[in-house]
Protein backbone atom coordinates (compact mmCIF):
# COMPACT_ATOMS: atom_id res chain seq x y z
CA UNK A 1 0.00 0.00 0.00
CA UNK A 2 1.14 3.22 -1.15
CA UNK A 3 1.97 6.14 1.52
CA UNK A 4 -0.56 9.24 1.62
CA UNK A 5 0.29 11.87 -0.36
CA UNK A 6 0.36 14.38 2.51
CA UNK A 7 1.21 13.97 5.73
CA UNK A 8 0.98 16.46 9.22
CA UNK A 9 1.83 16.99 12.41
CA UNK A 10 -0.49 19.60 13.42
CA UNK A 11 0.86 23.03 15.26
CA UNK A 12 0.93 22.27 19.35
CA UNK A 13 2.84 24.73 22.20
CA UNK A 14 4.82 24.07 24.73
CA UNK A 15 6.13 24.83 27.97
CA UNK A 16 9.06 26.58 26.95
CA UNK A 17 7.14 28.84 24.71
CA UNK A 18 7.98 27.16 20.92
CA UNK A 19 4.69 26.21 18.80
CA UNK A 20 5.82 23.46 16.44
CA UNK A 21 4.29 22.51 13.33
CA UNK A 22 5.63 19.49 10.17
CA UNK A 23 4.03 18.64 6.80
CA UNK A 24 5.32 16.41 4.58
CA UNK A 25 3.81 16.00 0.55
CA UNK A 26 4.93 13.19 -1.64
CA UNK A 27 5.22 16.26 -4.32
CA UNK A 28 4.51 16.51 -8.17
CA UNK A 29 6.55 13.96 -9.64
CA UNK A 30 7.15 10.87 -7.01
CA UNK A 31 4.60 8.50 -6.61
CA UNK A 32 5.52 7.45 -2.90
CA UNK A 33 6.75 9.84 -0.02
CA UNK A 34 10.28 8.73 0.91
CA UNK A 35 9.96 11.65 4.01
CA UNK A 36 8.98 11.13 7.69
CA UNK A 37 8.64 13.61 10.09
CA UNK A 38 7.86 13.73 13.76
CA UNK A 39 7.45 16.06 16.09
CA UNK A 40 7.33 16.05 20.12
CA UNK A 41 6.39 18.78 20.95
CA UNK A 42 6.52 18.31 24.72
CA UNK A 43 9.87 17.33 25.15
CA UNK A 44 11.18 19.53 22.02
CA UNK A 45 12.12 16.75 19.99
CA UNK A 46 11.90 17.05 15.83
CA UNK A 47 13.32 14.68 13.63
CA UNK A 48 13.21 14.46 10.05
CA UNK A 49 14.44 11.86 7.58
CA UNK A 50 14.63 11.42 3.97
CA UNK A 51 14.82 7.74 2.80
CA UNK A 52 16.30 6.46 -0.73
CA UNK A 53 17.21 3.29 -2.27
CA UNK A 54 15.70 -0.19 -2.04
CA UNK A 55 12.38 -1.46 -4.22
CA UNK A 56 10.54 0.12 -1.55
CA UNK A 57 13.38 1.06 0.83
CA UNK A 58 13.10 4.65 1.28
CA UNK A 59 9.67 4.85 2.93
CA UNK A 60 10.99 2.05 5.51
CA UNK A 61 14.55 3.72 5.43
CA UNK A 62 13.33 7.04 6.84
CA UNK A 63 10.52 5.93 9.15
CA UNK A 64 13.03 2.84 11.29
CA UNK A 65 15.64 5.75 11.61
CA UNK A 66 13.23 8.48 13.30
CA UNK A 67 11.72 5.75 15.31
CA UNK A 68 15.37 4.57 15.95
CA UNK A 69 16.26 8.41 17.00
CA UNK A 70 13.17 8.52 18.81
CA UNK A 71 13.40 4.76 21.20
CA UNK A 72 17.41 6.45 21.98
CA UNK A 73 15.48 9.40 23.39
CA UNK A 74 12.86 7.97 25.57
CA UNK A 75 15.57 5.39 26.86
CA UNK A 76 17.51 8.21 28.12
CA UNK A 77 14.38 10.80 28.87
CA UNK A 78 16.50 13.62 27.26
CA UNK A 79 14.37 16.67 27.92
CA UNK A 80 14.43 19.80 29.44
CA UNK A 81 16.82 18.57 32.43
CA UNK A 82 19.86 17.42 30.21
CA UNK A 83 22.87 19.37 29.60
CA UNK A 84 23.26 20.49 26.54
CA UNK A 85 26.28 17.73 25.63
CA UNK A 86 24.51 14.81 27.22
CA UNK A 87 21.67 15.74 24.76
CA UNK A 88 23.91 16.05 21.81
CA UNK A 89 25.39 12.66 23.02
CA UNK A 90 22.00 11.11 22.99
CA UNK A 91 21.53 12.38 19.17
CA UNK A 92 24.77 10.82 17.95
CA UNK A 93 24.05 7.48 19.55
CA UNK A 94 20.68 7.70 18.15
CA UNK A 95 21.77 8.29 14.21
CA UNK A 96 24.30 5.49 14.73
CA UNK A 97 21.82 3.29 16.03
CA UNK A 98 19.54 4.17 13.41
CA UNK A 99 23.09 3.58 10.79
CA UNK A 100 23.17 -0.23 12.23
CA UNK A 101 19.24 -0.65 12.09
CA UNK A 102 18.60 0.02 8.45
CA UNK A 103 21.76 -1.94 7.68
CA UNK A 104 20.28 -4.94 9.79
CA UNK A 105 17.10 -4.45 7.89
CA UNK A 106 18.51 -4.36 4.13
CA UNK A 107 20.65 -7.70 5.34
CA UNK A 108 16.90 -9.39 5.82
CA UNK A 109 14.90 -8.39 3.09
CA UNK A 110 16.42 -8.52 -0.22
CA UNK A 111 13.85 -5.94 -1.51
CA UNK A 112 15.08 -3.40 0.93
CA UNK A 113 19.25 -4.08 0.18
CA UNK A 114 20.67 -0.81 -0.28
CA UNK A 115 18.06 1.33 1.08
CA UNK A 116 19.73 4.25 3.37
CA UNK A 117 18.08 7.92 4.47
CA UNK A 118 19.49 11.58 5.44
CA UNK A 119 18.60 12.91 8.58
CA UNK A 120 18.04 16.35 10.59
CA UNK A 121 17.35 16.23 14.57
CA UNK A 122 16.89 18.80 17.18
CA UNK A 123 16.06 18.95 20.70
CA UNK A 124 15.10 22.25 21.97
CA UNK A 125 15.07 23.61 25.86
CA UNK A 126 14.44 26.67 26.72
CA UNK A 127 17.77 27.88 26.79
CA UNK A 128 19.35 26.33 23.52
CA UNK A 129 19.10 23.89 20.47
CA UNK A 130 20.68 20.70 20.05
CA UNK A 131 20.97 19.13 16.85
CA UNK A 132 22.81 16.43 14.92
CA UNK A 133 22.14 15.42 10.63
CA UNK A 134 23.90 12.74 8.67
CA UNK A 135 23.24 14.08 4.66
CA UNK A 136 21.95 16.57 3.21
CA UNK A 137 18.34 17.32 5.03
CA UNK A 138 19.07 20.83 6.19
CA UNK A 139 18.61 22.92 9.82
CA UNK A 140 17.91 26.69 9.44
CA UNK A 141 17.46 29.59 11.95
CA UNK A 142 15.73 32.71 10.91
CA UNK A 143 16.82 35.47 13.45
CA UNK A 144 16.28 38.89 13.16
CA UNK A 145 15.19 38.68 9.63
CA UNK A 146 18.37 36.51 8.58
CA UNK A 147 18.51 33.05 7.26
CA UNK A 148 21.24 30.93 8.81
CA UNK A 149 21.79 27.47 7.86
CA UNK A 150 23.01 25.88 10.85
CA UNK A 151 23.88 22.51 9.12
CA UNK A 152 26.84 21.54 6.05
CA UNK A 153 25.85 18.87 3.59
CA UNK A 154 27.47 16.28 3.30
CA UNK A 155 27.55 15.93 -0.43
CA UNK A 156 30.21 15.79 -3.37
CA UNK A 157 29.49 19.26 -3.97
CA UNK A 158 29.41 20.77 -0.66
CA UNK A 159 32.83 19.22 -0.32
CA UNK A 160 34.32 20.76 -3.25
CA UNK A 161 32.78 24.37 -1.70
CA UNK A 162 34.65 23.94 1.40
CA UNK A 163 37.69 23.11 -0.98
CA UNK A 164 37.75 26.36 -2.73
CA UNK A 165 37.43 24.46 -6.26
CA UNK A 166 33.72 25.77 -6.94
CA UNK A 167 31.63 28.58 -6.02
CA UNK A 168 28.56 28.29 -3.59
CA UNK A 169 26.40 29.89 -6.88
CA UNK A 170 27.73 27.38 -9.57
CA UNK A 171 27.49 24.63 -6.97
CA UNK A 172 23.44 25.75 -7.34
CA UNK A 173 23.53 24.92 -10.65
CA UNK A 174 24.74 22.03 -10.75
CA UNK A 175 23.01 18.81 -11.53
CA UNK A 176 24.84 16.48 -9.37
CA UNK A 177 24.32 18.62 -6.05
CA UNK A 178 22.83 15.76 -4.34
CA UNK A 179 25.78 12.88 -4.41
CA UNK A 180 26.34 12.07 -1.31
CA UNK A 181 29.29 11.75 0.86
CA UNK A 182 27.41 10.45 4.36
CA UNK A 183 24.23 8.63 4.10
CA UNK A 184 22.53 6.76 7.06
CA UNK A 185 22.49 2.77 6.39
CA UNK A 186 25.31 3.40 3.59
CA UNK A 187 28.75 2.30 5.79
CA UNK A 188 28.94 0.02 8.62
CA UNK A 189 29.71 3.45 10.52
CA UNK A 190 28.89 6.64 9.87
CA UNK A 191 30.03 10.13 11.29
CA UNK A 192 27.36 12.16 12.47
CA UNK A 193 27.63 16.05 12.91
CA UNK A 194 25.97 17.60 16.38
CA UNK A 195 25.91 21.53 17.20
CA UNK A 196 24.40 23.79 20.01
CA UNK A 197 22.86 27.30 19.76
CA UNK A 198 21.90 29.59 22.18
CA UNK A 199 18.40 30.96 22.11
CA UNK A 200 17.09 34.14 21.39
CA UNK A 201 13.79 35.45 21.89
CA UNK A 202 12.05 34.88 18.40
CA UNK A 203 14.12 32.44 16.63
CA UNK A 204 12.09 30.81 13.94
CA UNK A 205 14.21 27.43 13.05
CA UNK A 206 13.36 25.11 9.77
CA UNK A 207 14.24 21.47 9.63
CA UNK A 208 13.34 20.74 5.84
CA UNK A 209 14.10 17.83 3.39
CA UNK A 210 15.97 18.75 0.29
CA UNK A 211 12.70 18.56 -1.87
CA UNK A 212 12.56 22.29 -0.56
CA UNK A 213 15.61 23.06 -0.69
CA UNK A 214 15.82 22.16 -4.12
CA UNK A 215 13.32 23.94 -5.16
CA UNK A 216 13.86 27.49 -3.01
CA UNK A 217 16.50 29.63 -2.79
CA UNK A 218 17.76 31.37 0.42
CA UNK A 219 15.88 34.51 0.05
CA UNK A 220 12.37 32.72 -0.89
CA UNK A 221 13.07 30.44 2.07
CA UNK A 222 13.36 33.26 4.86
CA UNK A 223 10.48 35.21 3.07
CA UNK A 224 8.13 32.82 3.69
CA UNK A 225 9.41 31.71 6.94
CA UNK A 226 9.34 34.71 8.48
CA UNK A 227 5.99 35.67 6.83
CA UNK A 228 3.08 36.81 9.84
CA UNK A 229 0.23 34.13 10.45
CA UNK A 230 0.02 30.54 12.32
CA UNK A 231 3.20 28.38 12.41
CA UNK A 232 1.52 25.64 10.48
CA UNK A 233 0.24 27.95 7.54
CA UNK A 234 3.50 29.36 6.77
CA UNK A 235 4.64 25.77 6.72
CA UNK A 236 2.03 25.01 4.35
CA UNK A 237 2.96 28.18 2.34
CA UNK A 238 7.15 26.72 2.09
CA UNK A 239 5.59 23.48 0.51
CA UNK A 240 3.07 24.78 -1.38
CA UNK A 241 5.84 27.19 -2.95
CA UNK A 242 8.34 23.82 -3.40
CA UNK A 243 5.36 22.41 -5.60
CA UNK A 244 5.22 26.04 -7.59
CA UNK A 245 8.44 25.55 -8.29
CA UNK A 246 8.04 21.98 -9.21
CA UNK A 247 7.84 20.17 -6.47
CA UNK A 248 10.52 17.20 -8.04
CA UNK A 249 10.90 15.66 -4.89
CA UNK A 250 9.27 14.98 -1.78
CA UNK A 251 8.86 18.09 0.13
CA UNK A 252 8.75 18.09 4.05
CA UNK A 253 9.41 21.19 6.31
CA UNK A 254 9.50 21.10 10.44
CA UNK A 255 8.89 24.85 12.06
CA UNK A 256 9.77 25.51 15.58
CA UNK A 257 8.96 29.20 16.17
CA UNK A 258 8.95 31.29 19.38
CA UNK A 259 4.98 31.78 20.44
CA UNK A 260 4.01 35.29 20.98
Amino acid sequence: MSEPEVRLCPATTNASGFEYAGLSHVGRIRRRNEDFISIDADNGWLLLADGMGGYQGGDVASALSVRTVLKCLQRGSHGDGLEATAMADALREGLNDANEAIRQAGAANADLSGMGATMVAACLTKECLVHAHVGDSRLYRLRDGTLEQLTSDHTVLQAQVDAGLIGPLEAMQMPSRGLLTRGLGVAPTVIVDVGVHELAEKDCFLLCSDGLTDMLDAREIARLLGAPGAVDDVAQGLVDAALAHGGRDNVSVIIARFAG
